[in-house]
């Protein structure tokens, strides 16, 4: 009989298994990692850990402490990046790992302390990528009705307190209900996790200080530090109002490209507004750029005016695709590629009927440019693709669940085995918990379902309605959460957007169509349908980070109760913190005052206007359904082909361009540098050095994420004072203080700029403070550091 073998069921090795047998296999040795998600390998030592984990795994509040600020303060940085790029990838953990590593914490310590980082960090995604849409509703025109706007009278504050609390009570689920699986899909038939080894060989380097692990650690941190601050740098020459002239504001790169031109010709023409474009002419007079080439009977000829072709000078984008290299950046960003050079130029060339929600009827888009210059291409992409797109999520989804329907239906028998205990102990006499008890579960979904009933009660909702989202929160965290995270570990990608479109599907169908029994309006129904959508995200969210957390515990020896416990304590200040930062941006991104593309909210808007008004052009939306289907069906990527075509190319192919560089460099520096040193020391310290060079790679990519986010949110913020001073729809005398349109004068203009340097000055003393203190910078970080964390 053959050897198994499967995408999580690898055979294990001769050497290995002699090594089990003897029982001299241990943890992060040469044998472990040659026998990865064998199934026999995890559990021998699910076994081992039983009996030694004790002496090993240990909780440290201090340093979870450590590991929580972090996650909460990246939590905020999490949000900006997800409502920008509509991807919820955060560096926090990266830098709590080489925080730990740089103070000489064991491996069990980096581990513990990281996870409450990951559960701060995602404990408010519901909020980046479904709560804005209620904003949006509210504020863009692009959404208003023939009668206004779908929500009018709506409490955003009362919204988001409900919000805010129920995502706590759901995030707690989602990890309580991952216990059940922690055994069979880790332990039992380990599900691989694509990418997972990374994190892994990290404290692999942790655990061995002879290995020069702290003093990298410590370069690592000063390489993120001085990224940063060269990212921030760059996007204040790209991005900050710093040139104030003629009653204009530009930043220096846009102003020297305006300037800069002879007529019709200037570098305007390739640039503006942060993104390098198809060549787009200029106004003479001006010197604008007119950034997009319009079509028009005269232009009918040039292919540039039937889509859109450029580069965002956007660090983050590029970081992404850095981690991700070549093929997956290709993958996710396929949608993107199939919108922009074939729909969005066919819907241009075909004169394509385009539904007006405000007129409710379809205008040919060539009508647009009639009278005016218009950039066809773009009321094309946001009129018709992206319906396109929210009809790939959606399939792309759904298929993807059918696809998996013996996993669902062997999910019970997965259940069944885990409350069974086989082979499984919560509780050790004389030593204490090993895992998170079972009999918890049922105890925390009654308070969940009873909490969710009294905070949407209080919140506004009727009972009946409170209750039917209870009972739909409940179970679809624990059924479609299970296959999200089933999906998570053998792609290496959770579907948090496509599970969540099917969540709202369904809420919306009982809100909307039993309005009376629910004592409902259709602001209430489409309100309840997005604040339960946003708790929903944020439970599954959870789920698929703590099972990250609990496979790394398994090969260096942590309990899983420790896991359990750093990441429901990351819940509440990571929920309080990123939902308030998701929240300021979206009103402002509502408001028209930041540009961020927010895909996701912007598909939650659009889908919510189609079904609340019975409305929209469906046929559009059903051909995406069936793309969808069928790009899951050919590569298992269905959801994230939807979101890449709600994205634009300027920002994706920084993400291919960055992927590709990733490649190259391995190639061409990296391989041949590891060869020689696998000739010259052995396959071992070849390996050792290569984790070592590649972290210092993705130490950069860390600091081009963190400084665009830290620049983006504080570029928000003044944003947000500068609308205190000038006339706008909430504002419209535009005075704060008794004082008219301050915000253009100089005084302003000077104060803005002391307080944007002074804030950065403050923060950047801030880390140099901590980290000195903690002799991550001078000294030897030995025991002072100890010394800080045990005061």
């Amino acid at each position: 009989m053959g050897v198994e073998k499967s995408a999580y069921r690898q055979p294990v090795t001769p050497q290995g298994l002699k090594a089990i047998e003897k029982g001299t296999l241990t943890w992060l040795d040469d044998d472990m990692y040659n026998n990865l998600n064998t199934g026999v390998l995890e559990q021998y030592l699910e076994e081992k850990n039983l009996d030694e984990s004790f002496e090993v795994s240990h909780w440290s509040t201090p340093k979870v402490m450590y590991g929580i600020a972090i996650g909460a303060i990246f939590s905020g940085v999490t949000a900006y990046i997800g409502l920008k790029l509509g991807l919820a990838i955060s560096a926090a953990w990266y830098i709590a790992y080489l925080l730990g590593m740089a103070l000489k914490w064991s491996p069990s310590e980096v581990n513990i302390a990281t996870s409450a980082t990951t559960g701060a960090t995602h404990a408010s995604t519901g909020f980046i990528f479904t709560f804005p849409a209620i904003f949006l509703l509210a504020s863009d025109p692009r959404y208003f009705l023939a009668d206004g706007p779908l929500i009018s009278n709506a409490d955003t504050f009362n919204l988001a307190f409900v919000g805010i609390v129920a995502s706590m009570f759901a995030g707690f689920l989602g990890i309580m209900y991952f216990i059940i699986f922690r055994r069979v899909w880790l332990v039992e038939d380990p599900l691989p996790l694509p990418g997972f080894e990374a994190t892994l060989k990290m404290l692999d380097i942790a655990s061995d200080v002879n290995t020069g692990a702290v003093e990298h650690a410590r370069a690592s941190l000063k390489t993120i530090g001085w990224w940063t601050t060269i990212t921030m740098g760059a996007l204040f020459l790209i991005e900050y109002p710093l040139v104030w002239l003629d009653g204009k504001k530009w930043a220096l790169i846009d102003f020297l490209a305006e300037k800069g031109h002879i007529g019709e010709y200037g570098l305007a023409t390739f640039y503006s507004k942060g993104k390098i474009h198809q060549p787009s002419g200029i106004d003479e007079v001006t010197g604008e750029s007119l950034n997009y080439t319009h079509w028009s009977e005269g232009t009918a000829w040039n292919p540039f005016a039937y889509t859109y072709i450029g580069v965002a000078l956007t660090p983050s984008m590029f970081a992404i695709g850095w981690f991700m290299k070549t093929r997956v950046a290709f993958l996710v960003n396929l949608g993107t590629l199939v919108g922009w050079f074939f729909l969005v130029p066919a819907v241009v060339y075909f004169n394509f009927p385009i539904y007006d929600a405000t007129l409710q009827s379809s205008i040919p888009i060539q009508e647009y440019a009639k009278g005016g210059s218009a950039s066809l291409q773009m009321i094309a992409f946001s009129k018709s693709v992206r319906t396109i797109a929210i009809g790939s999520i959606v399939g792309g989804g759904m298929f993807g669940l059918a696809k998996m329907w013996k996993t669902f239906v062997n999910i019970f028998a997965d259940i069944g085995s885990a409350f069974k205990g086989e082979g499984s102990q919560e509780y050790m006499e004389g030593k204490g918990w090993y895992e998170w008890p079972l009999k918890h579960i049922p105890i925390f979904m009654l308070i969940t379902f009873v909490s969710m009933i009294l905070i949407f009660t209080v919140g506004g909702f009727s009972v009946l309605a409170s209750l039917v989202f209870a009972t739909v929160l409940i179970l679809t965290t624990f059924l479609l959460g299970a296959i999200a995270v089933r999906v998570m570990g053998e792609t290496g990608i959770e579907p948090v957007s496509g599970t969540s479109f099917i969540v709202l599907l369904m809420l919306l169908g009982v809100f909307l169509n039993a309005q009376d029994l629910l004592q409902l309006d259709t602001q209430d129904a489409v309100l309840l349908g997005l604040v339960g959508t946003t708790v929903f995200g944020s439970a599954i969210s959870m789920s698929g980070t703590v099972i990250g957390d609990y496979k790394n515990s398994l090969y260096i020896g942590n309990r899983p109760y420790h896991i359990s416990k750093g990441n429901i304590m990351g819940v509440i200040p990571g929920a309080i913190i990123g939902a308030g930062v998701a929240i300021f941006l979206s009103k402002q991104l509502a408001d028209g005052t930041i540009d961020l593309m927010a895909p996701q909210a912007n598909a939650f808007a659009t889908f919510s206007v189609i079904f609340a008004e019975r409305e929209g052009d469906l046929i559009l939306l059903g051909l995406g359904f069936l793309l969808g289907m069928f790009v899951e069906w050919g590569t298992g990527m269905g959801t994230s082909f939807g979101l890449g075509m709600y994205l634009d190319v300027p920002h994706t192919l920084p993400m291919l361009i960055g992927g590709y560089s990733r490649d190259k460099w391995e190639e061409k520096r990296l391989k041949p540098k590891i060869d020689a040193i696998k000739e010259k020391d052995g396959a071992t310290a070849a390996e050792k050095q290569r984790a070592l060079i590649l972290l210092s790679t993705f130490m950069v990519a860390a600091g081009l994420l963190t400084g665009e986010a830290f620049f983006g949110t504080e570029s928000s913020i003044l944003s947000f004072i500068d609308s205190l001073w000038n006339p706008t729809s909430t504002n419209p005398e535009g005075m704060f203080f008794g004082i008219n349109d301050f915000a253009n004068s100089t005084a302003w203009y000077i104060g803005r700029m002391a307080g944007f340097i002074g804030l950065n000055v403050a923060i950047g003393g801030g880390i140099f403070l901590l980290f000195k203190r903690a002799g991550v910078i001078g000294g030897d970080g030995g025991e002072s550091a100890d010394a800080i964390l045990e005061n």
